[in-house]
């Protein structure tokens, strides 16, 4: 720890990663052999049957859904607290999203709101594993069995979590995973969906495959980024140079790290070009890939030590409400997410103190002027976004900085009036 500040987030791209991305760039782009031997390695690391590489998870998802042809007159059920491009791309492929709510401090899909939600239209069911929670996957599969409904796993932030010893994306038939530099494995910027289903995964690369590669100089542009990253979050060079600038720009009414990778909530009139014209992966980005794999249980491991450690250290602190876990779910922690009714002053306290946080990018979707056609209560996903705020507990902590969080978070709740944020 310097000087006692804390990023929320340091990449799992490394000098390692850096190296093989120059390697490979300079051959513009890489051996294509190695995106099938990634796609092969990362399905049989999950357990599924087929895995294909695809330029987002939202597309990803899109794919799944025309290769289930799901579409005009279907009802595809989502959490009220997810990500905009979820429903976006349900839309898009001519489906109804159908909210339902989940539970309030697990933030995952509650199983009852997901059998309450359900009706003779509905086609499939995305249960989100939310900041690396996998949901209650038994309860789901078996409601979703009870109404011949197909679950498409979310796991954009649970790549390696498990649920009763089987990793999620291996549990529902299908499955889509996001794998951008924020997230705990990287290829740079790219997705992946698997399936069990030979006819999806056909479809599915077919549609790939008639596409054209993605750029080579975006690809560069991203290692550049992730240098920049590891550089910046690095203890001896974020202290003197992100963190003020943060503080900077919080006390102009800004948050720059949102900014610099959050993205606009939209609707989608087609698939962007990018996605239709460029889908193909590089050999750059698999051999990222590999070698990530290669490190996914160590930097899993450090992420569930350190939210473990949480955990235990933040659970008994009045007026602090710690993340809940449904019965045999093993999360990975990509976030660690407290719940405070005046989560702004919280945040503005642990700031003092050097710990940077964050509110995220999901939102409660069932009441959003986005999808207003499609309203429905989810009072739980609605006071989740109210409260929630996200402490760092990446894998590049050491114990100290851990420690040294704990410590802050618990003095700075007990100094925050927890009324002076109700409206």
């Amino acid at each position: 720890m310097a000087f006692g500040k804390i990023p929320r987030f340091s990449p799992s791209f490394s000098p390692s990663e850096a190296l093989i991305c120059a390697t490979h760039l300079l051959g513009m782009g890489g051996r294509d052999d190695l995106v099938e031997e990634f796609e092969s390695r990362f399905s049989s690391y999950i357990g599924a049957k087929h895995g294909v590489m695809v330029p987002s998870a939202r597309y990803g998802l899109f794919l799944l859904l025309n290769g289930l042809e799901i579409g005009e007159g279907d009802e595809v059920i989502v959490p009220g607290l997810t990500y905009f491009a979820i429903p976006a791309m349900i839309e898009l492929a001519g489906a109804k999203p159908v909210f339902a709510d989940i539970g309030l401090h697990t933030h995952v899909l509650d199983p009852e709101a997901f059998r309450e939600a359900i009706t003779e239209r509905t086609r499939a069911v995305i249960p989100t594993h939310l900041f690396g929670t996998p949901c209650d996957m038994d309860a789901i599969n078996e409601i979703a069995a009870e109404h011949d409904i197909e679950v498409i796993e979310d796991c954009a932030q649970s790549t390696g979590a498990r649920y009763k010893g089987k990793k999620v994306g291996s549990i529902g038939g299908h499955a889509y995973y996001t794998f951008g530099l924020t997230k705990n494995i990287t290829t740079l910027s790219g997705a992946m969906v698997t399936t069990d289903d030979d006819a999806v995964a056909n479809r599915i690369r077919e549609t790939i495959n008639s596409s054209g590669k993605a750029n080579v100089w975006k690809a560069a542009k991203e290692a550049m980024t992730g240098c920049a990253m590891f550089v910046a979050t690095h203890p001896l060079m974020y202290w003197w140079t992100v963190h003020p600038a943060i503080v900077l720009g919080n006390a102009m009414g800004k948050d720059p790290i949102h900014e610099r990778f959050g993205e606009e909530e939209r609707t989608y009139e087609a698939v962007p070009d990018g996605y239709k014209n460029h889908a193909k992966a590089l050999g750059v980005q698999a051999a990222v890939g590999l070698k990530q794999l290669d490190r996914i249980e160590s930097l899993n491991g450090a992420r569930m030590r350190n939210g473990r450690a949480l955990d235990a250290g933040l659970a008994h602190v009045p007026g602090l409400d710690v993340p809940a876990y449904p019965e045999g779910s093993e999360p990975i922690y990509m976030s660690f997410v407290v719940h405070h009714p005046n989560r702004d002053a919280l945040a503005a306290a642990l700031r003092s103190r050097g710990v940077d946080t964050t509110t995220g990018y999901m939102n409660n979707l069932s009441d959003h002027p986005l999808f207003s056609a499609h309203r429905r209560p989810c009072p739980n996903s609605a006071k989740a976004m109210a409260e929630l705020l996200h402490i760092p507990v990446h894998p590049n902590l050491r114990q100290a900085e851990v420690e040294h969080m704990i410590e802050s978070v618990r003095a700075a709740t007990l100094e925050t009036d927890p009324n002076s944020g109700l409206s």
